[in-house]
């Protein structure tokens, strides 16, 4: 009910305010082009000469997109000459400039004729040099996922990897499953683009891309059985939810998280920062994951890094749960699931 109300009074709340705004007198330009819904000056540069303000005033823009006067900012945040890439007119950028984006798109492109193709592939770094078909399989041969194993799964700080019950049988499935799904864990930290074309002209790549996306679909669903497990070990009172801090467990990021690996770019970028240094930018994917996972230890889940790990900074894990045991340690062991 409580929120039925905010949200109604929110509405109202905006409503007022479109009223309001509607109400106001127009703002016009300083060239007299029209109200901020024009197509004249509507970049803020003192050379425009306001062609297509016309006299009422379009309310499409040339990408062919409404626009809305009452949503419109008051002012542009900066003049065409100062905008990435420009608003009305191309700009010819340094790299430093424009970095990380690809200044040899930027210089082409104005914000008023951009299309959603276009901005929808304008990532910051595209590393094609460095993606081909034998760098990737190369880079998959070296089986970097193998050192999220071994001596490099850390102590857990929480519990007691001996607990029995359903909190170790909760361990035992999880072990299993990060066994079977450490390509799928590596992958999720170290997603690189594969350019469309090359995926074309490559049937390795056409398989590649397509299996890396199927493993991250199957991983997602035995992830659930293990949750469902951690329900069950919590409502018993074998732990709440502070067991999934543990450095011991690995977790993808959300698919909102900024994860994607642009092989190379960090290099590139400690160049641009200080061109003196002259830093040597990778031969191959395999020296780019090196300088990757050195630069960003998150990227290898802190199994590089233990005492990097953000959990070693939260005082109440050490030992939370241990001491934990069995009512009845000779109840016969639970049944694995599929």
């Amino acid at each position: 009910m409580l929120q039925a109300q905010t949200l109604m009074a929110l509405s109202r709340s905006r409503s007022e305010q479109r009223r309001r705004d509607h109400a106001a007198p127009r703002r016009t330009g300083a060239g007299g082009a029209g109200d901020p819904g024009s197509g004249g000056d509507s970049d803020g540069d003192d050379s425009s000469n306001g062609s297509g303000g016309g006299g009422g005033g379009s309310t499409v823009d040339p990408a062919g997109m409404p626009l809305v006067s009452t949503i419109l900012p008051r002012r542009q945040f900066a003049p065409d000459n100062a905008c990435i890439p420009g608003r009305q007119q191309t700009r010819l950028y340094n790299i430093a400039d424009v970095d990380p984006w690809v200044i040899q798109r930027i210089n082409t492109l104005t914000i008023m004729t951009m299309t959603l193709e276009v901005l929808s592939r304008a990532l910051p770094f595209r590393p094609d040099h460095l993606i081909t078909g034998p760098n990737v399989r190369g880079l998959m041969a070296a089986l970097s996922w193998n050192g999220f194993t071994g001596a490099n799964i850390p102590e857990p700080m929480s519990f007691e990897i001996t607990v029995d019950g359903r909190l170790g049988f909760l361990i035992e499935r999880y072990s299993a499953v990060e066994f079977q799904d450490l390509i799928a864990y590596w992958e999720s930290t170290h997603l690189f683009p594969v350019p469309s074309s090359l995926i074309r002209s490559d049937p390795y790549l056409v398989t590649f891309v397509v299996e890396r996306k199927n493993r991250r679909s199957h991983v997602g669903a035995r992830w659930k059985q293990i949750l469902n497990l951690f329900l069950i070990a919590m409502r018993e009172g074998w732990c709440d939810l502070d067991l999934l801090l543990d450095p011991y467990f690995l977790h993808f990021p959300k698919r909102t998280d900024e994860v994607a690996w642009y092989p190379g770019i960090e290099a590139r970028s400690t160049n641009i920062a200080d061109p003196q240094l002259n830093r040597r930018e990778p031969a191959d994917l395999i020296e780019a994951l090196a300088e990757c996972d050195a630069t960003d230890p998150w990227r290898t889940h802190y199994r590089l890094d233990h005492a990097g790990h953000p959990a070693r900074r939260i005082a109440r894990l050490a030992g939370k749960f241990f001491n934990m045991a069995a009512l009845n340690p000779n109840a016969p062991p639970l049944a694995p699931q599929p």
